[in-house]
């Protein structure tokens, strides 16, 4: 009878470290996603994925262990690891994880693709684990007393009260986490996306200057009449202070680069991806050679020697 009374209070601990990993990743990356997907982002589970399968799994044997051991300090330490590791992931995924995987995915894009490590990391991880870490401990902390409860509770509906508690507690450190950061990524997507509609909207016709103005329809002028044809957007670039991003266009295999300070949107240029693996081989080739004091010119093939100019 107590063996299975364990058994009851462990399966209730998994369960519980599910639903906090599960709707902390859906909170923190996977509005993210379904706003991406409407706003005609290349690679719109770039970030939830890899997060659904660190988080839930971390979380799960965190629920599990605190429910089996019963031990307040270990729950404490438990918990208080996977606020660092789900602060980590949040601060770490969009800059270093997500531009990894798409020079994976998409390696014509390598050449533009450029993320700087950010200047102030610390605040970031200040408020990360205050916010995140807070909602985590709570979270842990208030397992066990829920558990116990949801076991003497008779009704169907006490039942389920630890886990909307659960609930509410997690999806709330996930907000706190795409506020942190995963906005701060997805803001200049949205925008080059609605400015491409309006511009495919407005495109050849006669709008008012000041409301041309206010939605800023001169910026695609260079784009001309790519701005008619299905688009995708992949952020390709982001300075240490995240002021200063690029998004690429990509026009059915015709590219353009907008240029983003702070969420505002200031130009858009045509550019060529000249670029494929064979060419990657060749600016390896390049980069040796240029130890030796030559260079390669990929599109004519000519291999250019330095002139010796003698001093008298």
């Amino acid at each position: 009878m107590v063996s299975s009374f364990s058994r009851k209070r462990t399966n209730l601990g998994v369960v519980y470290g599910l639903i906090a990993g599960l709707f902390f990743t859906l909170a923190a990356w996977g509005m993210d996603a379904i706003i991406l997907i409407r706003s005609n982002v290349s690679l719109p589970f770039l970030k939830f994925l890899p997060a659904l399968l660190i988080c839930v799994p971390t979380a799960l044997l965190a629920g599990y262990l605190t429910a089996k051991f019963e031990n307040g300090l270990l729950s404490l330490v438990l918990w208080a690891g996977l606020a660092v590791l789900f602060t980590y992931l949040v601060i770490n995924i969009p800059i270093k994880l997500a531009p990894w995987l798409t020079t994976k995915l998409i390696p014509e894009f390598i050449p533009v693709i450029s993320f700087e490590e950010l200047t102030n990391i610390g605040h970031y991880w200040f408020v990360g684990i205050l916010a995140i870490g807070f909602t985590c401990v709570l979270c842990g902390i208030l397992e066990n007393l829920l558990i116990d409860q949801r076991l003497a509770s008779s009704s169907s509906v006490g039942a389920l009260i630890p886990f909307i508690i659960c609930i509410v507690i997690m999806t709330g450190a996930g907000f706190s986490g795409d506020l942190l950061m995963t906005n701060h990524f997805r803001e200049p997507l949205v925008t080059i996306d609605e400015l491409l509609q309006n511009g495919a909207t407005y495109y050849d016709q006669e709008v008012d200057k000041l409301e041309a103005r206010k939605m800023q329809l001169s910026i695609l002028r260079p784009l001309d009449d790519l701005v008619l044809k299905p688009h995708t957007l992949t952020l390709v670039s982001a300075d240490n202070y995240l002021g200063l991003m690029k998004v690429l266009v990509d026009f059915d295999g015709k590219y353009a680069l907008c240029h983003i300070v702070y969420s505002q949107p200031t130009f858009c240029e045509i550019t060529h991806l000249r670029f494929n693996r064979m060419e990657q081989f060749a600016l390896d080739q390049q980069k040796k050679s240029l130890q030796k004091n030559q260079r390669i010119d990929l599109f004519n093939n000519d291999i250019i020697r330095p002139t010796i100019i003698p001093i008298y």
